[in-house]
């Protein structure tokens, strides 16, 4: 039994899609034509998945002059400066939701569950993530672009040993805000982010995220391996 059919079987309250899918093509492209062999090496030999947390470090020098990096960000930013670096973890919610100006790409170096929304199901600062969010397996090895207007959040993982993605978005996203930063968007948080929280997690609400999504915590129960 494939991966993918174990995370159903696992989850049969919820509907999971392959993100090779008709359904995914609201929310973002699959590409197939990148060589990914030179940074999976480096993503299984020098980046480790921690044990009980999340870690995302927005800039990988190595990663960064990467040729398939390079080539990826060429034929989605078109010359625009980007970031890229690796996001690994246990996560199994979508607690969180944000978006940015620009595309985000993600690929892959586990199997992992996306779930997924559109900007404009936002209204008067709630998003209804349980009534409106889709879920898509994402096999290992996938390089697959987010459209500016997709709601996401951390990947969640498929297996107890957490999951393990690269993200690249446009420089400066995710960054701290400038001191002395004023605006009137609530979602605003980091530089180009916008986010907000399930009610769940009092983390990010005692930091001042704002309390936004709704409906029960969509929570994907990883197969046992």
């Amino acid at each position: 039994m494939s991966n993918f059919d174990e995370i159903k079987k696992a989850n049969p309250d919820k509907t999971i899609y392959d993100i090779n899918s008709d359904e995914f093509a609201d929310f973002g492209l699959v590409y197939k034509q990148y060589d990914l062999s030179k940074m999976t090496s480096y993503m299984d030999s020098q980046i480790e998945i921690p044990s009980d947390h999340n870690d995302y470090v927005p800039d990988d020098e190595t990663l960064e002059n990467d040729a398939t990096i390079q080539q990826i960000a060429a034929d989605v930013y078109a010359g625009m400066p980007i970031s890229a670096g690796p996001c690994v973890g246990q996560s199994t919610s979508f607690s969180a939701i944000e978006f940015h100006q620009g595309s985000e790409v993600n690929i892959t170096f586990t199997d992992v569950v996306m779930v997924l929304g559109k900007r404009q199901d936002i209204h008067n600062y709630e998003y209804n993530a349980e009534e409106h969010a889709k879920l898509f397996f994402v096999p290992r090895g996938t390089v697959f672009e987010m459209y500016s207007d997709t709601l996401h959040y951390s990947p969640c993982k498929v297996d107890d040993s957490g999951f393990k993605a690269i993200v690249m978005v446009l420089e400066g996203t995710n960054q701290p805000l400038p001191e002395g930063f004023k605006g009137t968007n609530k979602m605003i948080v980091k530089k180009n982010k916008f986010q907000m929280a399930h009610a769940s997690r009092t983390d990010k609400i005692a930091q001042g995220i704002l309390p936004g999504v709704k409906g029960n915590l969509i929570d994907i129960k990883p197969i046992q391996k």
